[in-house]
């Protein structure tokens, strides 16, 4: 645990020293004959200007490594359901709301606009940060890098190493768990299950998906500091427990 703490503690530095650097956030005005309504914005709550995420991530596993869950992926291939290819297949929508199996039917996008909106933000703030690793590392798609995987889905043709999916489910499960902790085991779980359908659906490697939740643990310590996800953060939380009748 020490150690740990001694590693986010390092990542809190780095950001905080880069958002030091940051142009103030422009500040909405009005006049006294006129009100002005912004429209919402989707914006990011830690951007790739502010740290290299690479730095902590690490690579990705050599060639033999490689091979090796190229064999493990098979072997699931062999034993892979129907039932768990069309969950692999479904898991594709990088929504939070995919979490409604296990947040109940009151989980609903039209229920809650200020819990989508935080979300759509933390998908867009994953997104811009694990395309760094995508694009340094370039490591090949499973699908690509042998002709014996036949994934049940779509995928980019953008690195493989950290896989997005990832990244967002582990984020959304992370803060979703914070916000609702009398479900945070379902949700976790759920979390879990949705990396793990990028390597049952043949798209990633085990490792992409491991490294998707460490760059998704640091993202989520980070951001803790951001005013805008604070106030975006408590408006959601006070929505959603709302709405699931929870104190």
């Amino acid at each position: 645990m020490h150690i740990i703490r001694k590693f986010y503690g390092l990542l809190l530095v780095v950001f905080l020293t880069a958002c030091a650097t940051q142009a103030p956030l422009p500040v909405s005005t009005s006049t006294a004959n006129a009100q002005v309504i912004a429209a919402p914005v989707q914006q990011v709550y830690l951007s790739p200007e502010q740290i290299d995420t690479t730095r902590f991530l690490g690579p990705p596993p050599d060639e033999a490594a490689t091979k090796r869950e190229i064999a493990y992926m098979l072997s699931l291939q062999k034993q892979r359901t129907r039932e768990q290819a069309k969950a692999a297949a479904a898991d594709l929508d990088q929504s939070v709301f995919r979490f409604a199996d296990v947040m109940g039917d009151k989980f609903e996008k039209e229920f809650l606009p200020k819990t989508a909106k935080l979300f759509a933000n933390l998908y867009k703030t994953g997104n811009g940060l694990d395309k760094q690793g995508k694009k340094k590392w370039k490591r090949v798609r499973p699908p690509l890098a042998d002709a014996r995987i036949h994934p049940v889905t779509k995928y980019s043709s953008s690195g493989s190493y950290p896989s997005g999916h990832a990244t967002f489910s582990y984020l959304s499960g992370i803060v979703l768990a914070d916000m609702v902790p009398e479900k945070s085991e379902q949700i976790f779980a759920r979390a879990r299950a949705f990396g793990e359908n990028r390597v049952i659906g043949g798209v990633h490697y085990p490792s992409d998906v491991a490294a998707g939740q460490r760059l998704a643990t640091m993202i989520a310590v980070l951001i803790q500091q951001n005013p805008a996800f604070q106030n975006d953060y408590a408006a959601a939380r006070a929505e959603l427990r709302a709405e699931l009748g929870l104190p």
